[in-house]
C-alpha cells in the first residue's frame, strides 16, 4: 500500500508529538484491520514496489502520455530507494537514514550524469514518506503527531479525517471510511491522492493504482497514475542497494560535496 507518492512526478502504541502523549484515534485500528492483521503489518520490514508511471501534461497535450518505469524499495527504519526510468534518462533517489542523494543518469552514456546530496528539508520529506509507507498508520516514531480532525464527507462517504504531522511543514491528511476503515483520500499540501484496485500480498491489501492530482502553473489538473505490477515484502537486501555509486567524474557530472547535508 503506497501511502504517498514521491514528488518525482509523487503509515507507538500511542503515537506522540515531541513531549506530548496523544491517544491514538479509534479509526486507526479499523484502518489497520482493513489492510491486514496487526501481527502481519508489524512484521513488514521492507516493501519493494515495481510498476509504471503515466502522466499527461495538460499545458502541453501535444507531447502525449509520458511513461516511466518505477522501482521503489522501502526498508525500516529510514531507508528508501526510488528509480524512475524514462526513455532517455533514469533518476535514482536514495535515503539512507539521515543522508540522501539524487542522481540523474543518461541511459545511453554512463559518464553523463548529474548527482547531488539532498538538503535537510528534502531529507525530512523522504523520511516522512518512508514512515508513511512502512508503518501502516502506526509506528515507533515519537516525532509523528497524529491528530483526529473529526468527521468529513468524501465522495459521498462518511469518513474520519486524521492528520499525520511529521514537522510543521510536512503533514498528510488521511480520510478513512468510518464503517470499513478503507483509506478513501489522502492530501499533501495541494496534492490529492486516491488508491484504486487491490493487490493482496501475504495477507495485506496493497493498491493496484495510485492517482495523484496537482495543479500546473496555469491552474490545470496534472494527473499522475502509478500502476503496480508487483509488491514484494521482506526480501533479502542487497549490500549495494543504498550505496553511493562509485563512478568516474566527467565534465557533465555535478561536483560532490565533501560531506553530505544533515
Amino acid at each position: 500500500m503506497l501511502r504517498a507518492l514521491p514528488r518525482v512526478l509523487v503509515c507507538a502504541c500511542a503515537i506522540a508529538a515531541p513531549g506530548v502523549l496523544r491517544a491514538e484515534p479509534a479509526v486507526i485500528s479499523l484502518a489497520r484491520a482493513y489492510l491486514g492483521p496487526d501481527s502481519t503489518l508489524d512484521g513488514v520490514t521492507s516493501i519493494h514496489f515495481v510498476g509504471g508511471l503515466d502522466r499527461v501534461d495538460p499545458d502541453h497535450p501535444e507531447k502525449g502520455t509520458i511513461h516511466a518505469e518505477l522501482d521503489m524499495i522501502f526498508v525500516k527504519p529510514l531507508r528508501q530507494r526510488q528509480i524512475v526510468r524514462m526513455e532517455r534518462t533514469s533518476e535514482t533517489t536514495v535515503l539512507d537514514g539521515y543522508d540522501a542523494w539524487d542522481r540523474v543518469q543518461d541511459n545511453t552514456n554512463p559518464v553523463r550524469f548529474r548527482m547531488r546530496w539532498l538538503s535537510a528539508g528534502e531529507i525530512r520529506a523522504l523520511q516522512a514518506n518512508t514512515w508513511e509507507n512502512l508503518y501502516f498508520f502506526r509506528g515507533v516514531d515519537a516525532n509523528v503527531a497524529v491528530e483526529d480532525k473529526g468527521p468529513a464527507t468524501v465522495d459521498g462517504i462518511a469518513c474520519e479525517r486524521v492528520d499525520f504531522i511529521h514537522t510543521p511543514g510536512i503533514s498528510f491528511e488521511r480520510y478513512f471510511d468510518r464503517d470499513t476503515g478503507r483509506l478513501v483520500l489522502s492530501k499533501r499540501d495541494s496534492e490529492t491522492i486516491r488508491e484504486n484496485g487491490e493487490i493482496p500480498v501475504d495477507g495485506i491489501r496493497f493498491p493496484k493504482t495510485i492517482v495523484s492530482v496537482t495543479k500546473t502553473a496555469s491552474g490545470k489538473d496534472l494527473v499522475s497514475t502509478v500502476t503496480f505490477e508487483s509488491v514484494t515484502l521482506n526480501e533479502p537486501e542487497a549490500a549495494d542497494v543504498f550505496a553511493v555509486p562509485n563512478v568516474p567524474p566527467s565534465e557533465d557530472a555535478m561536483p560532490r560535496p565533501s560531506t553530505p547535508a544533515k
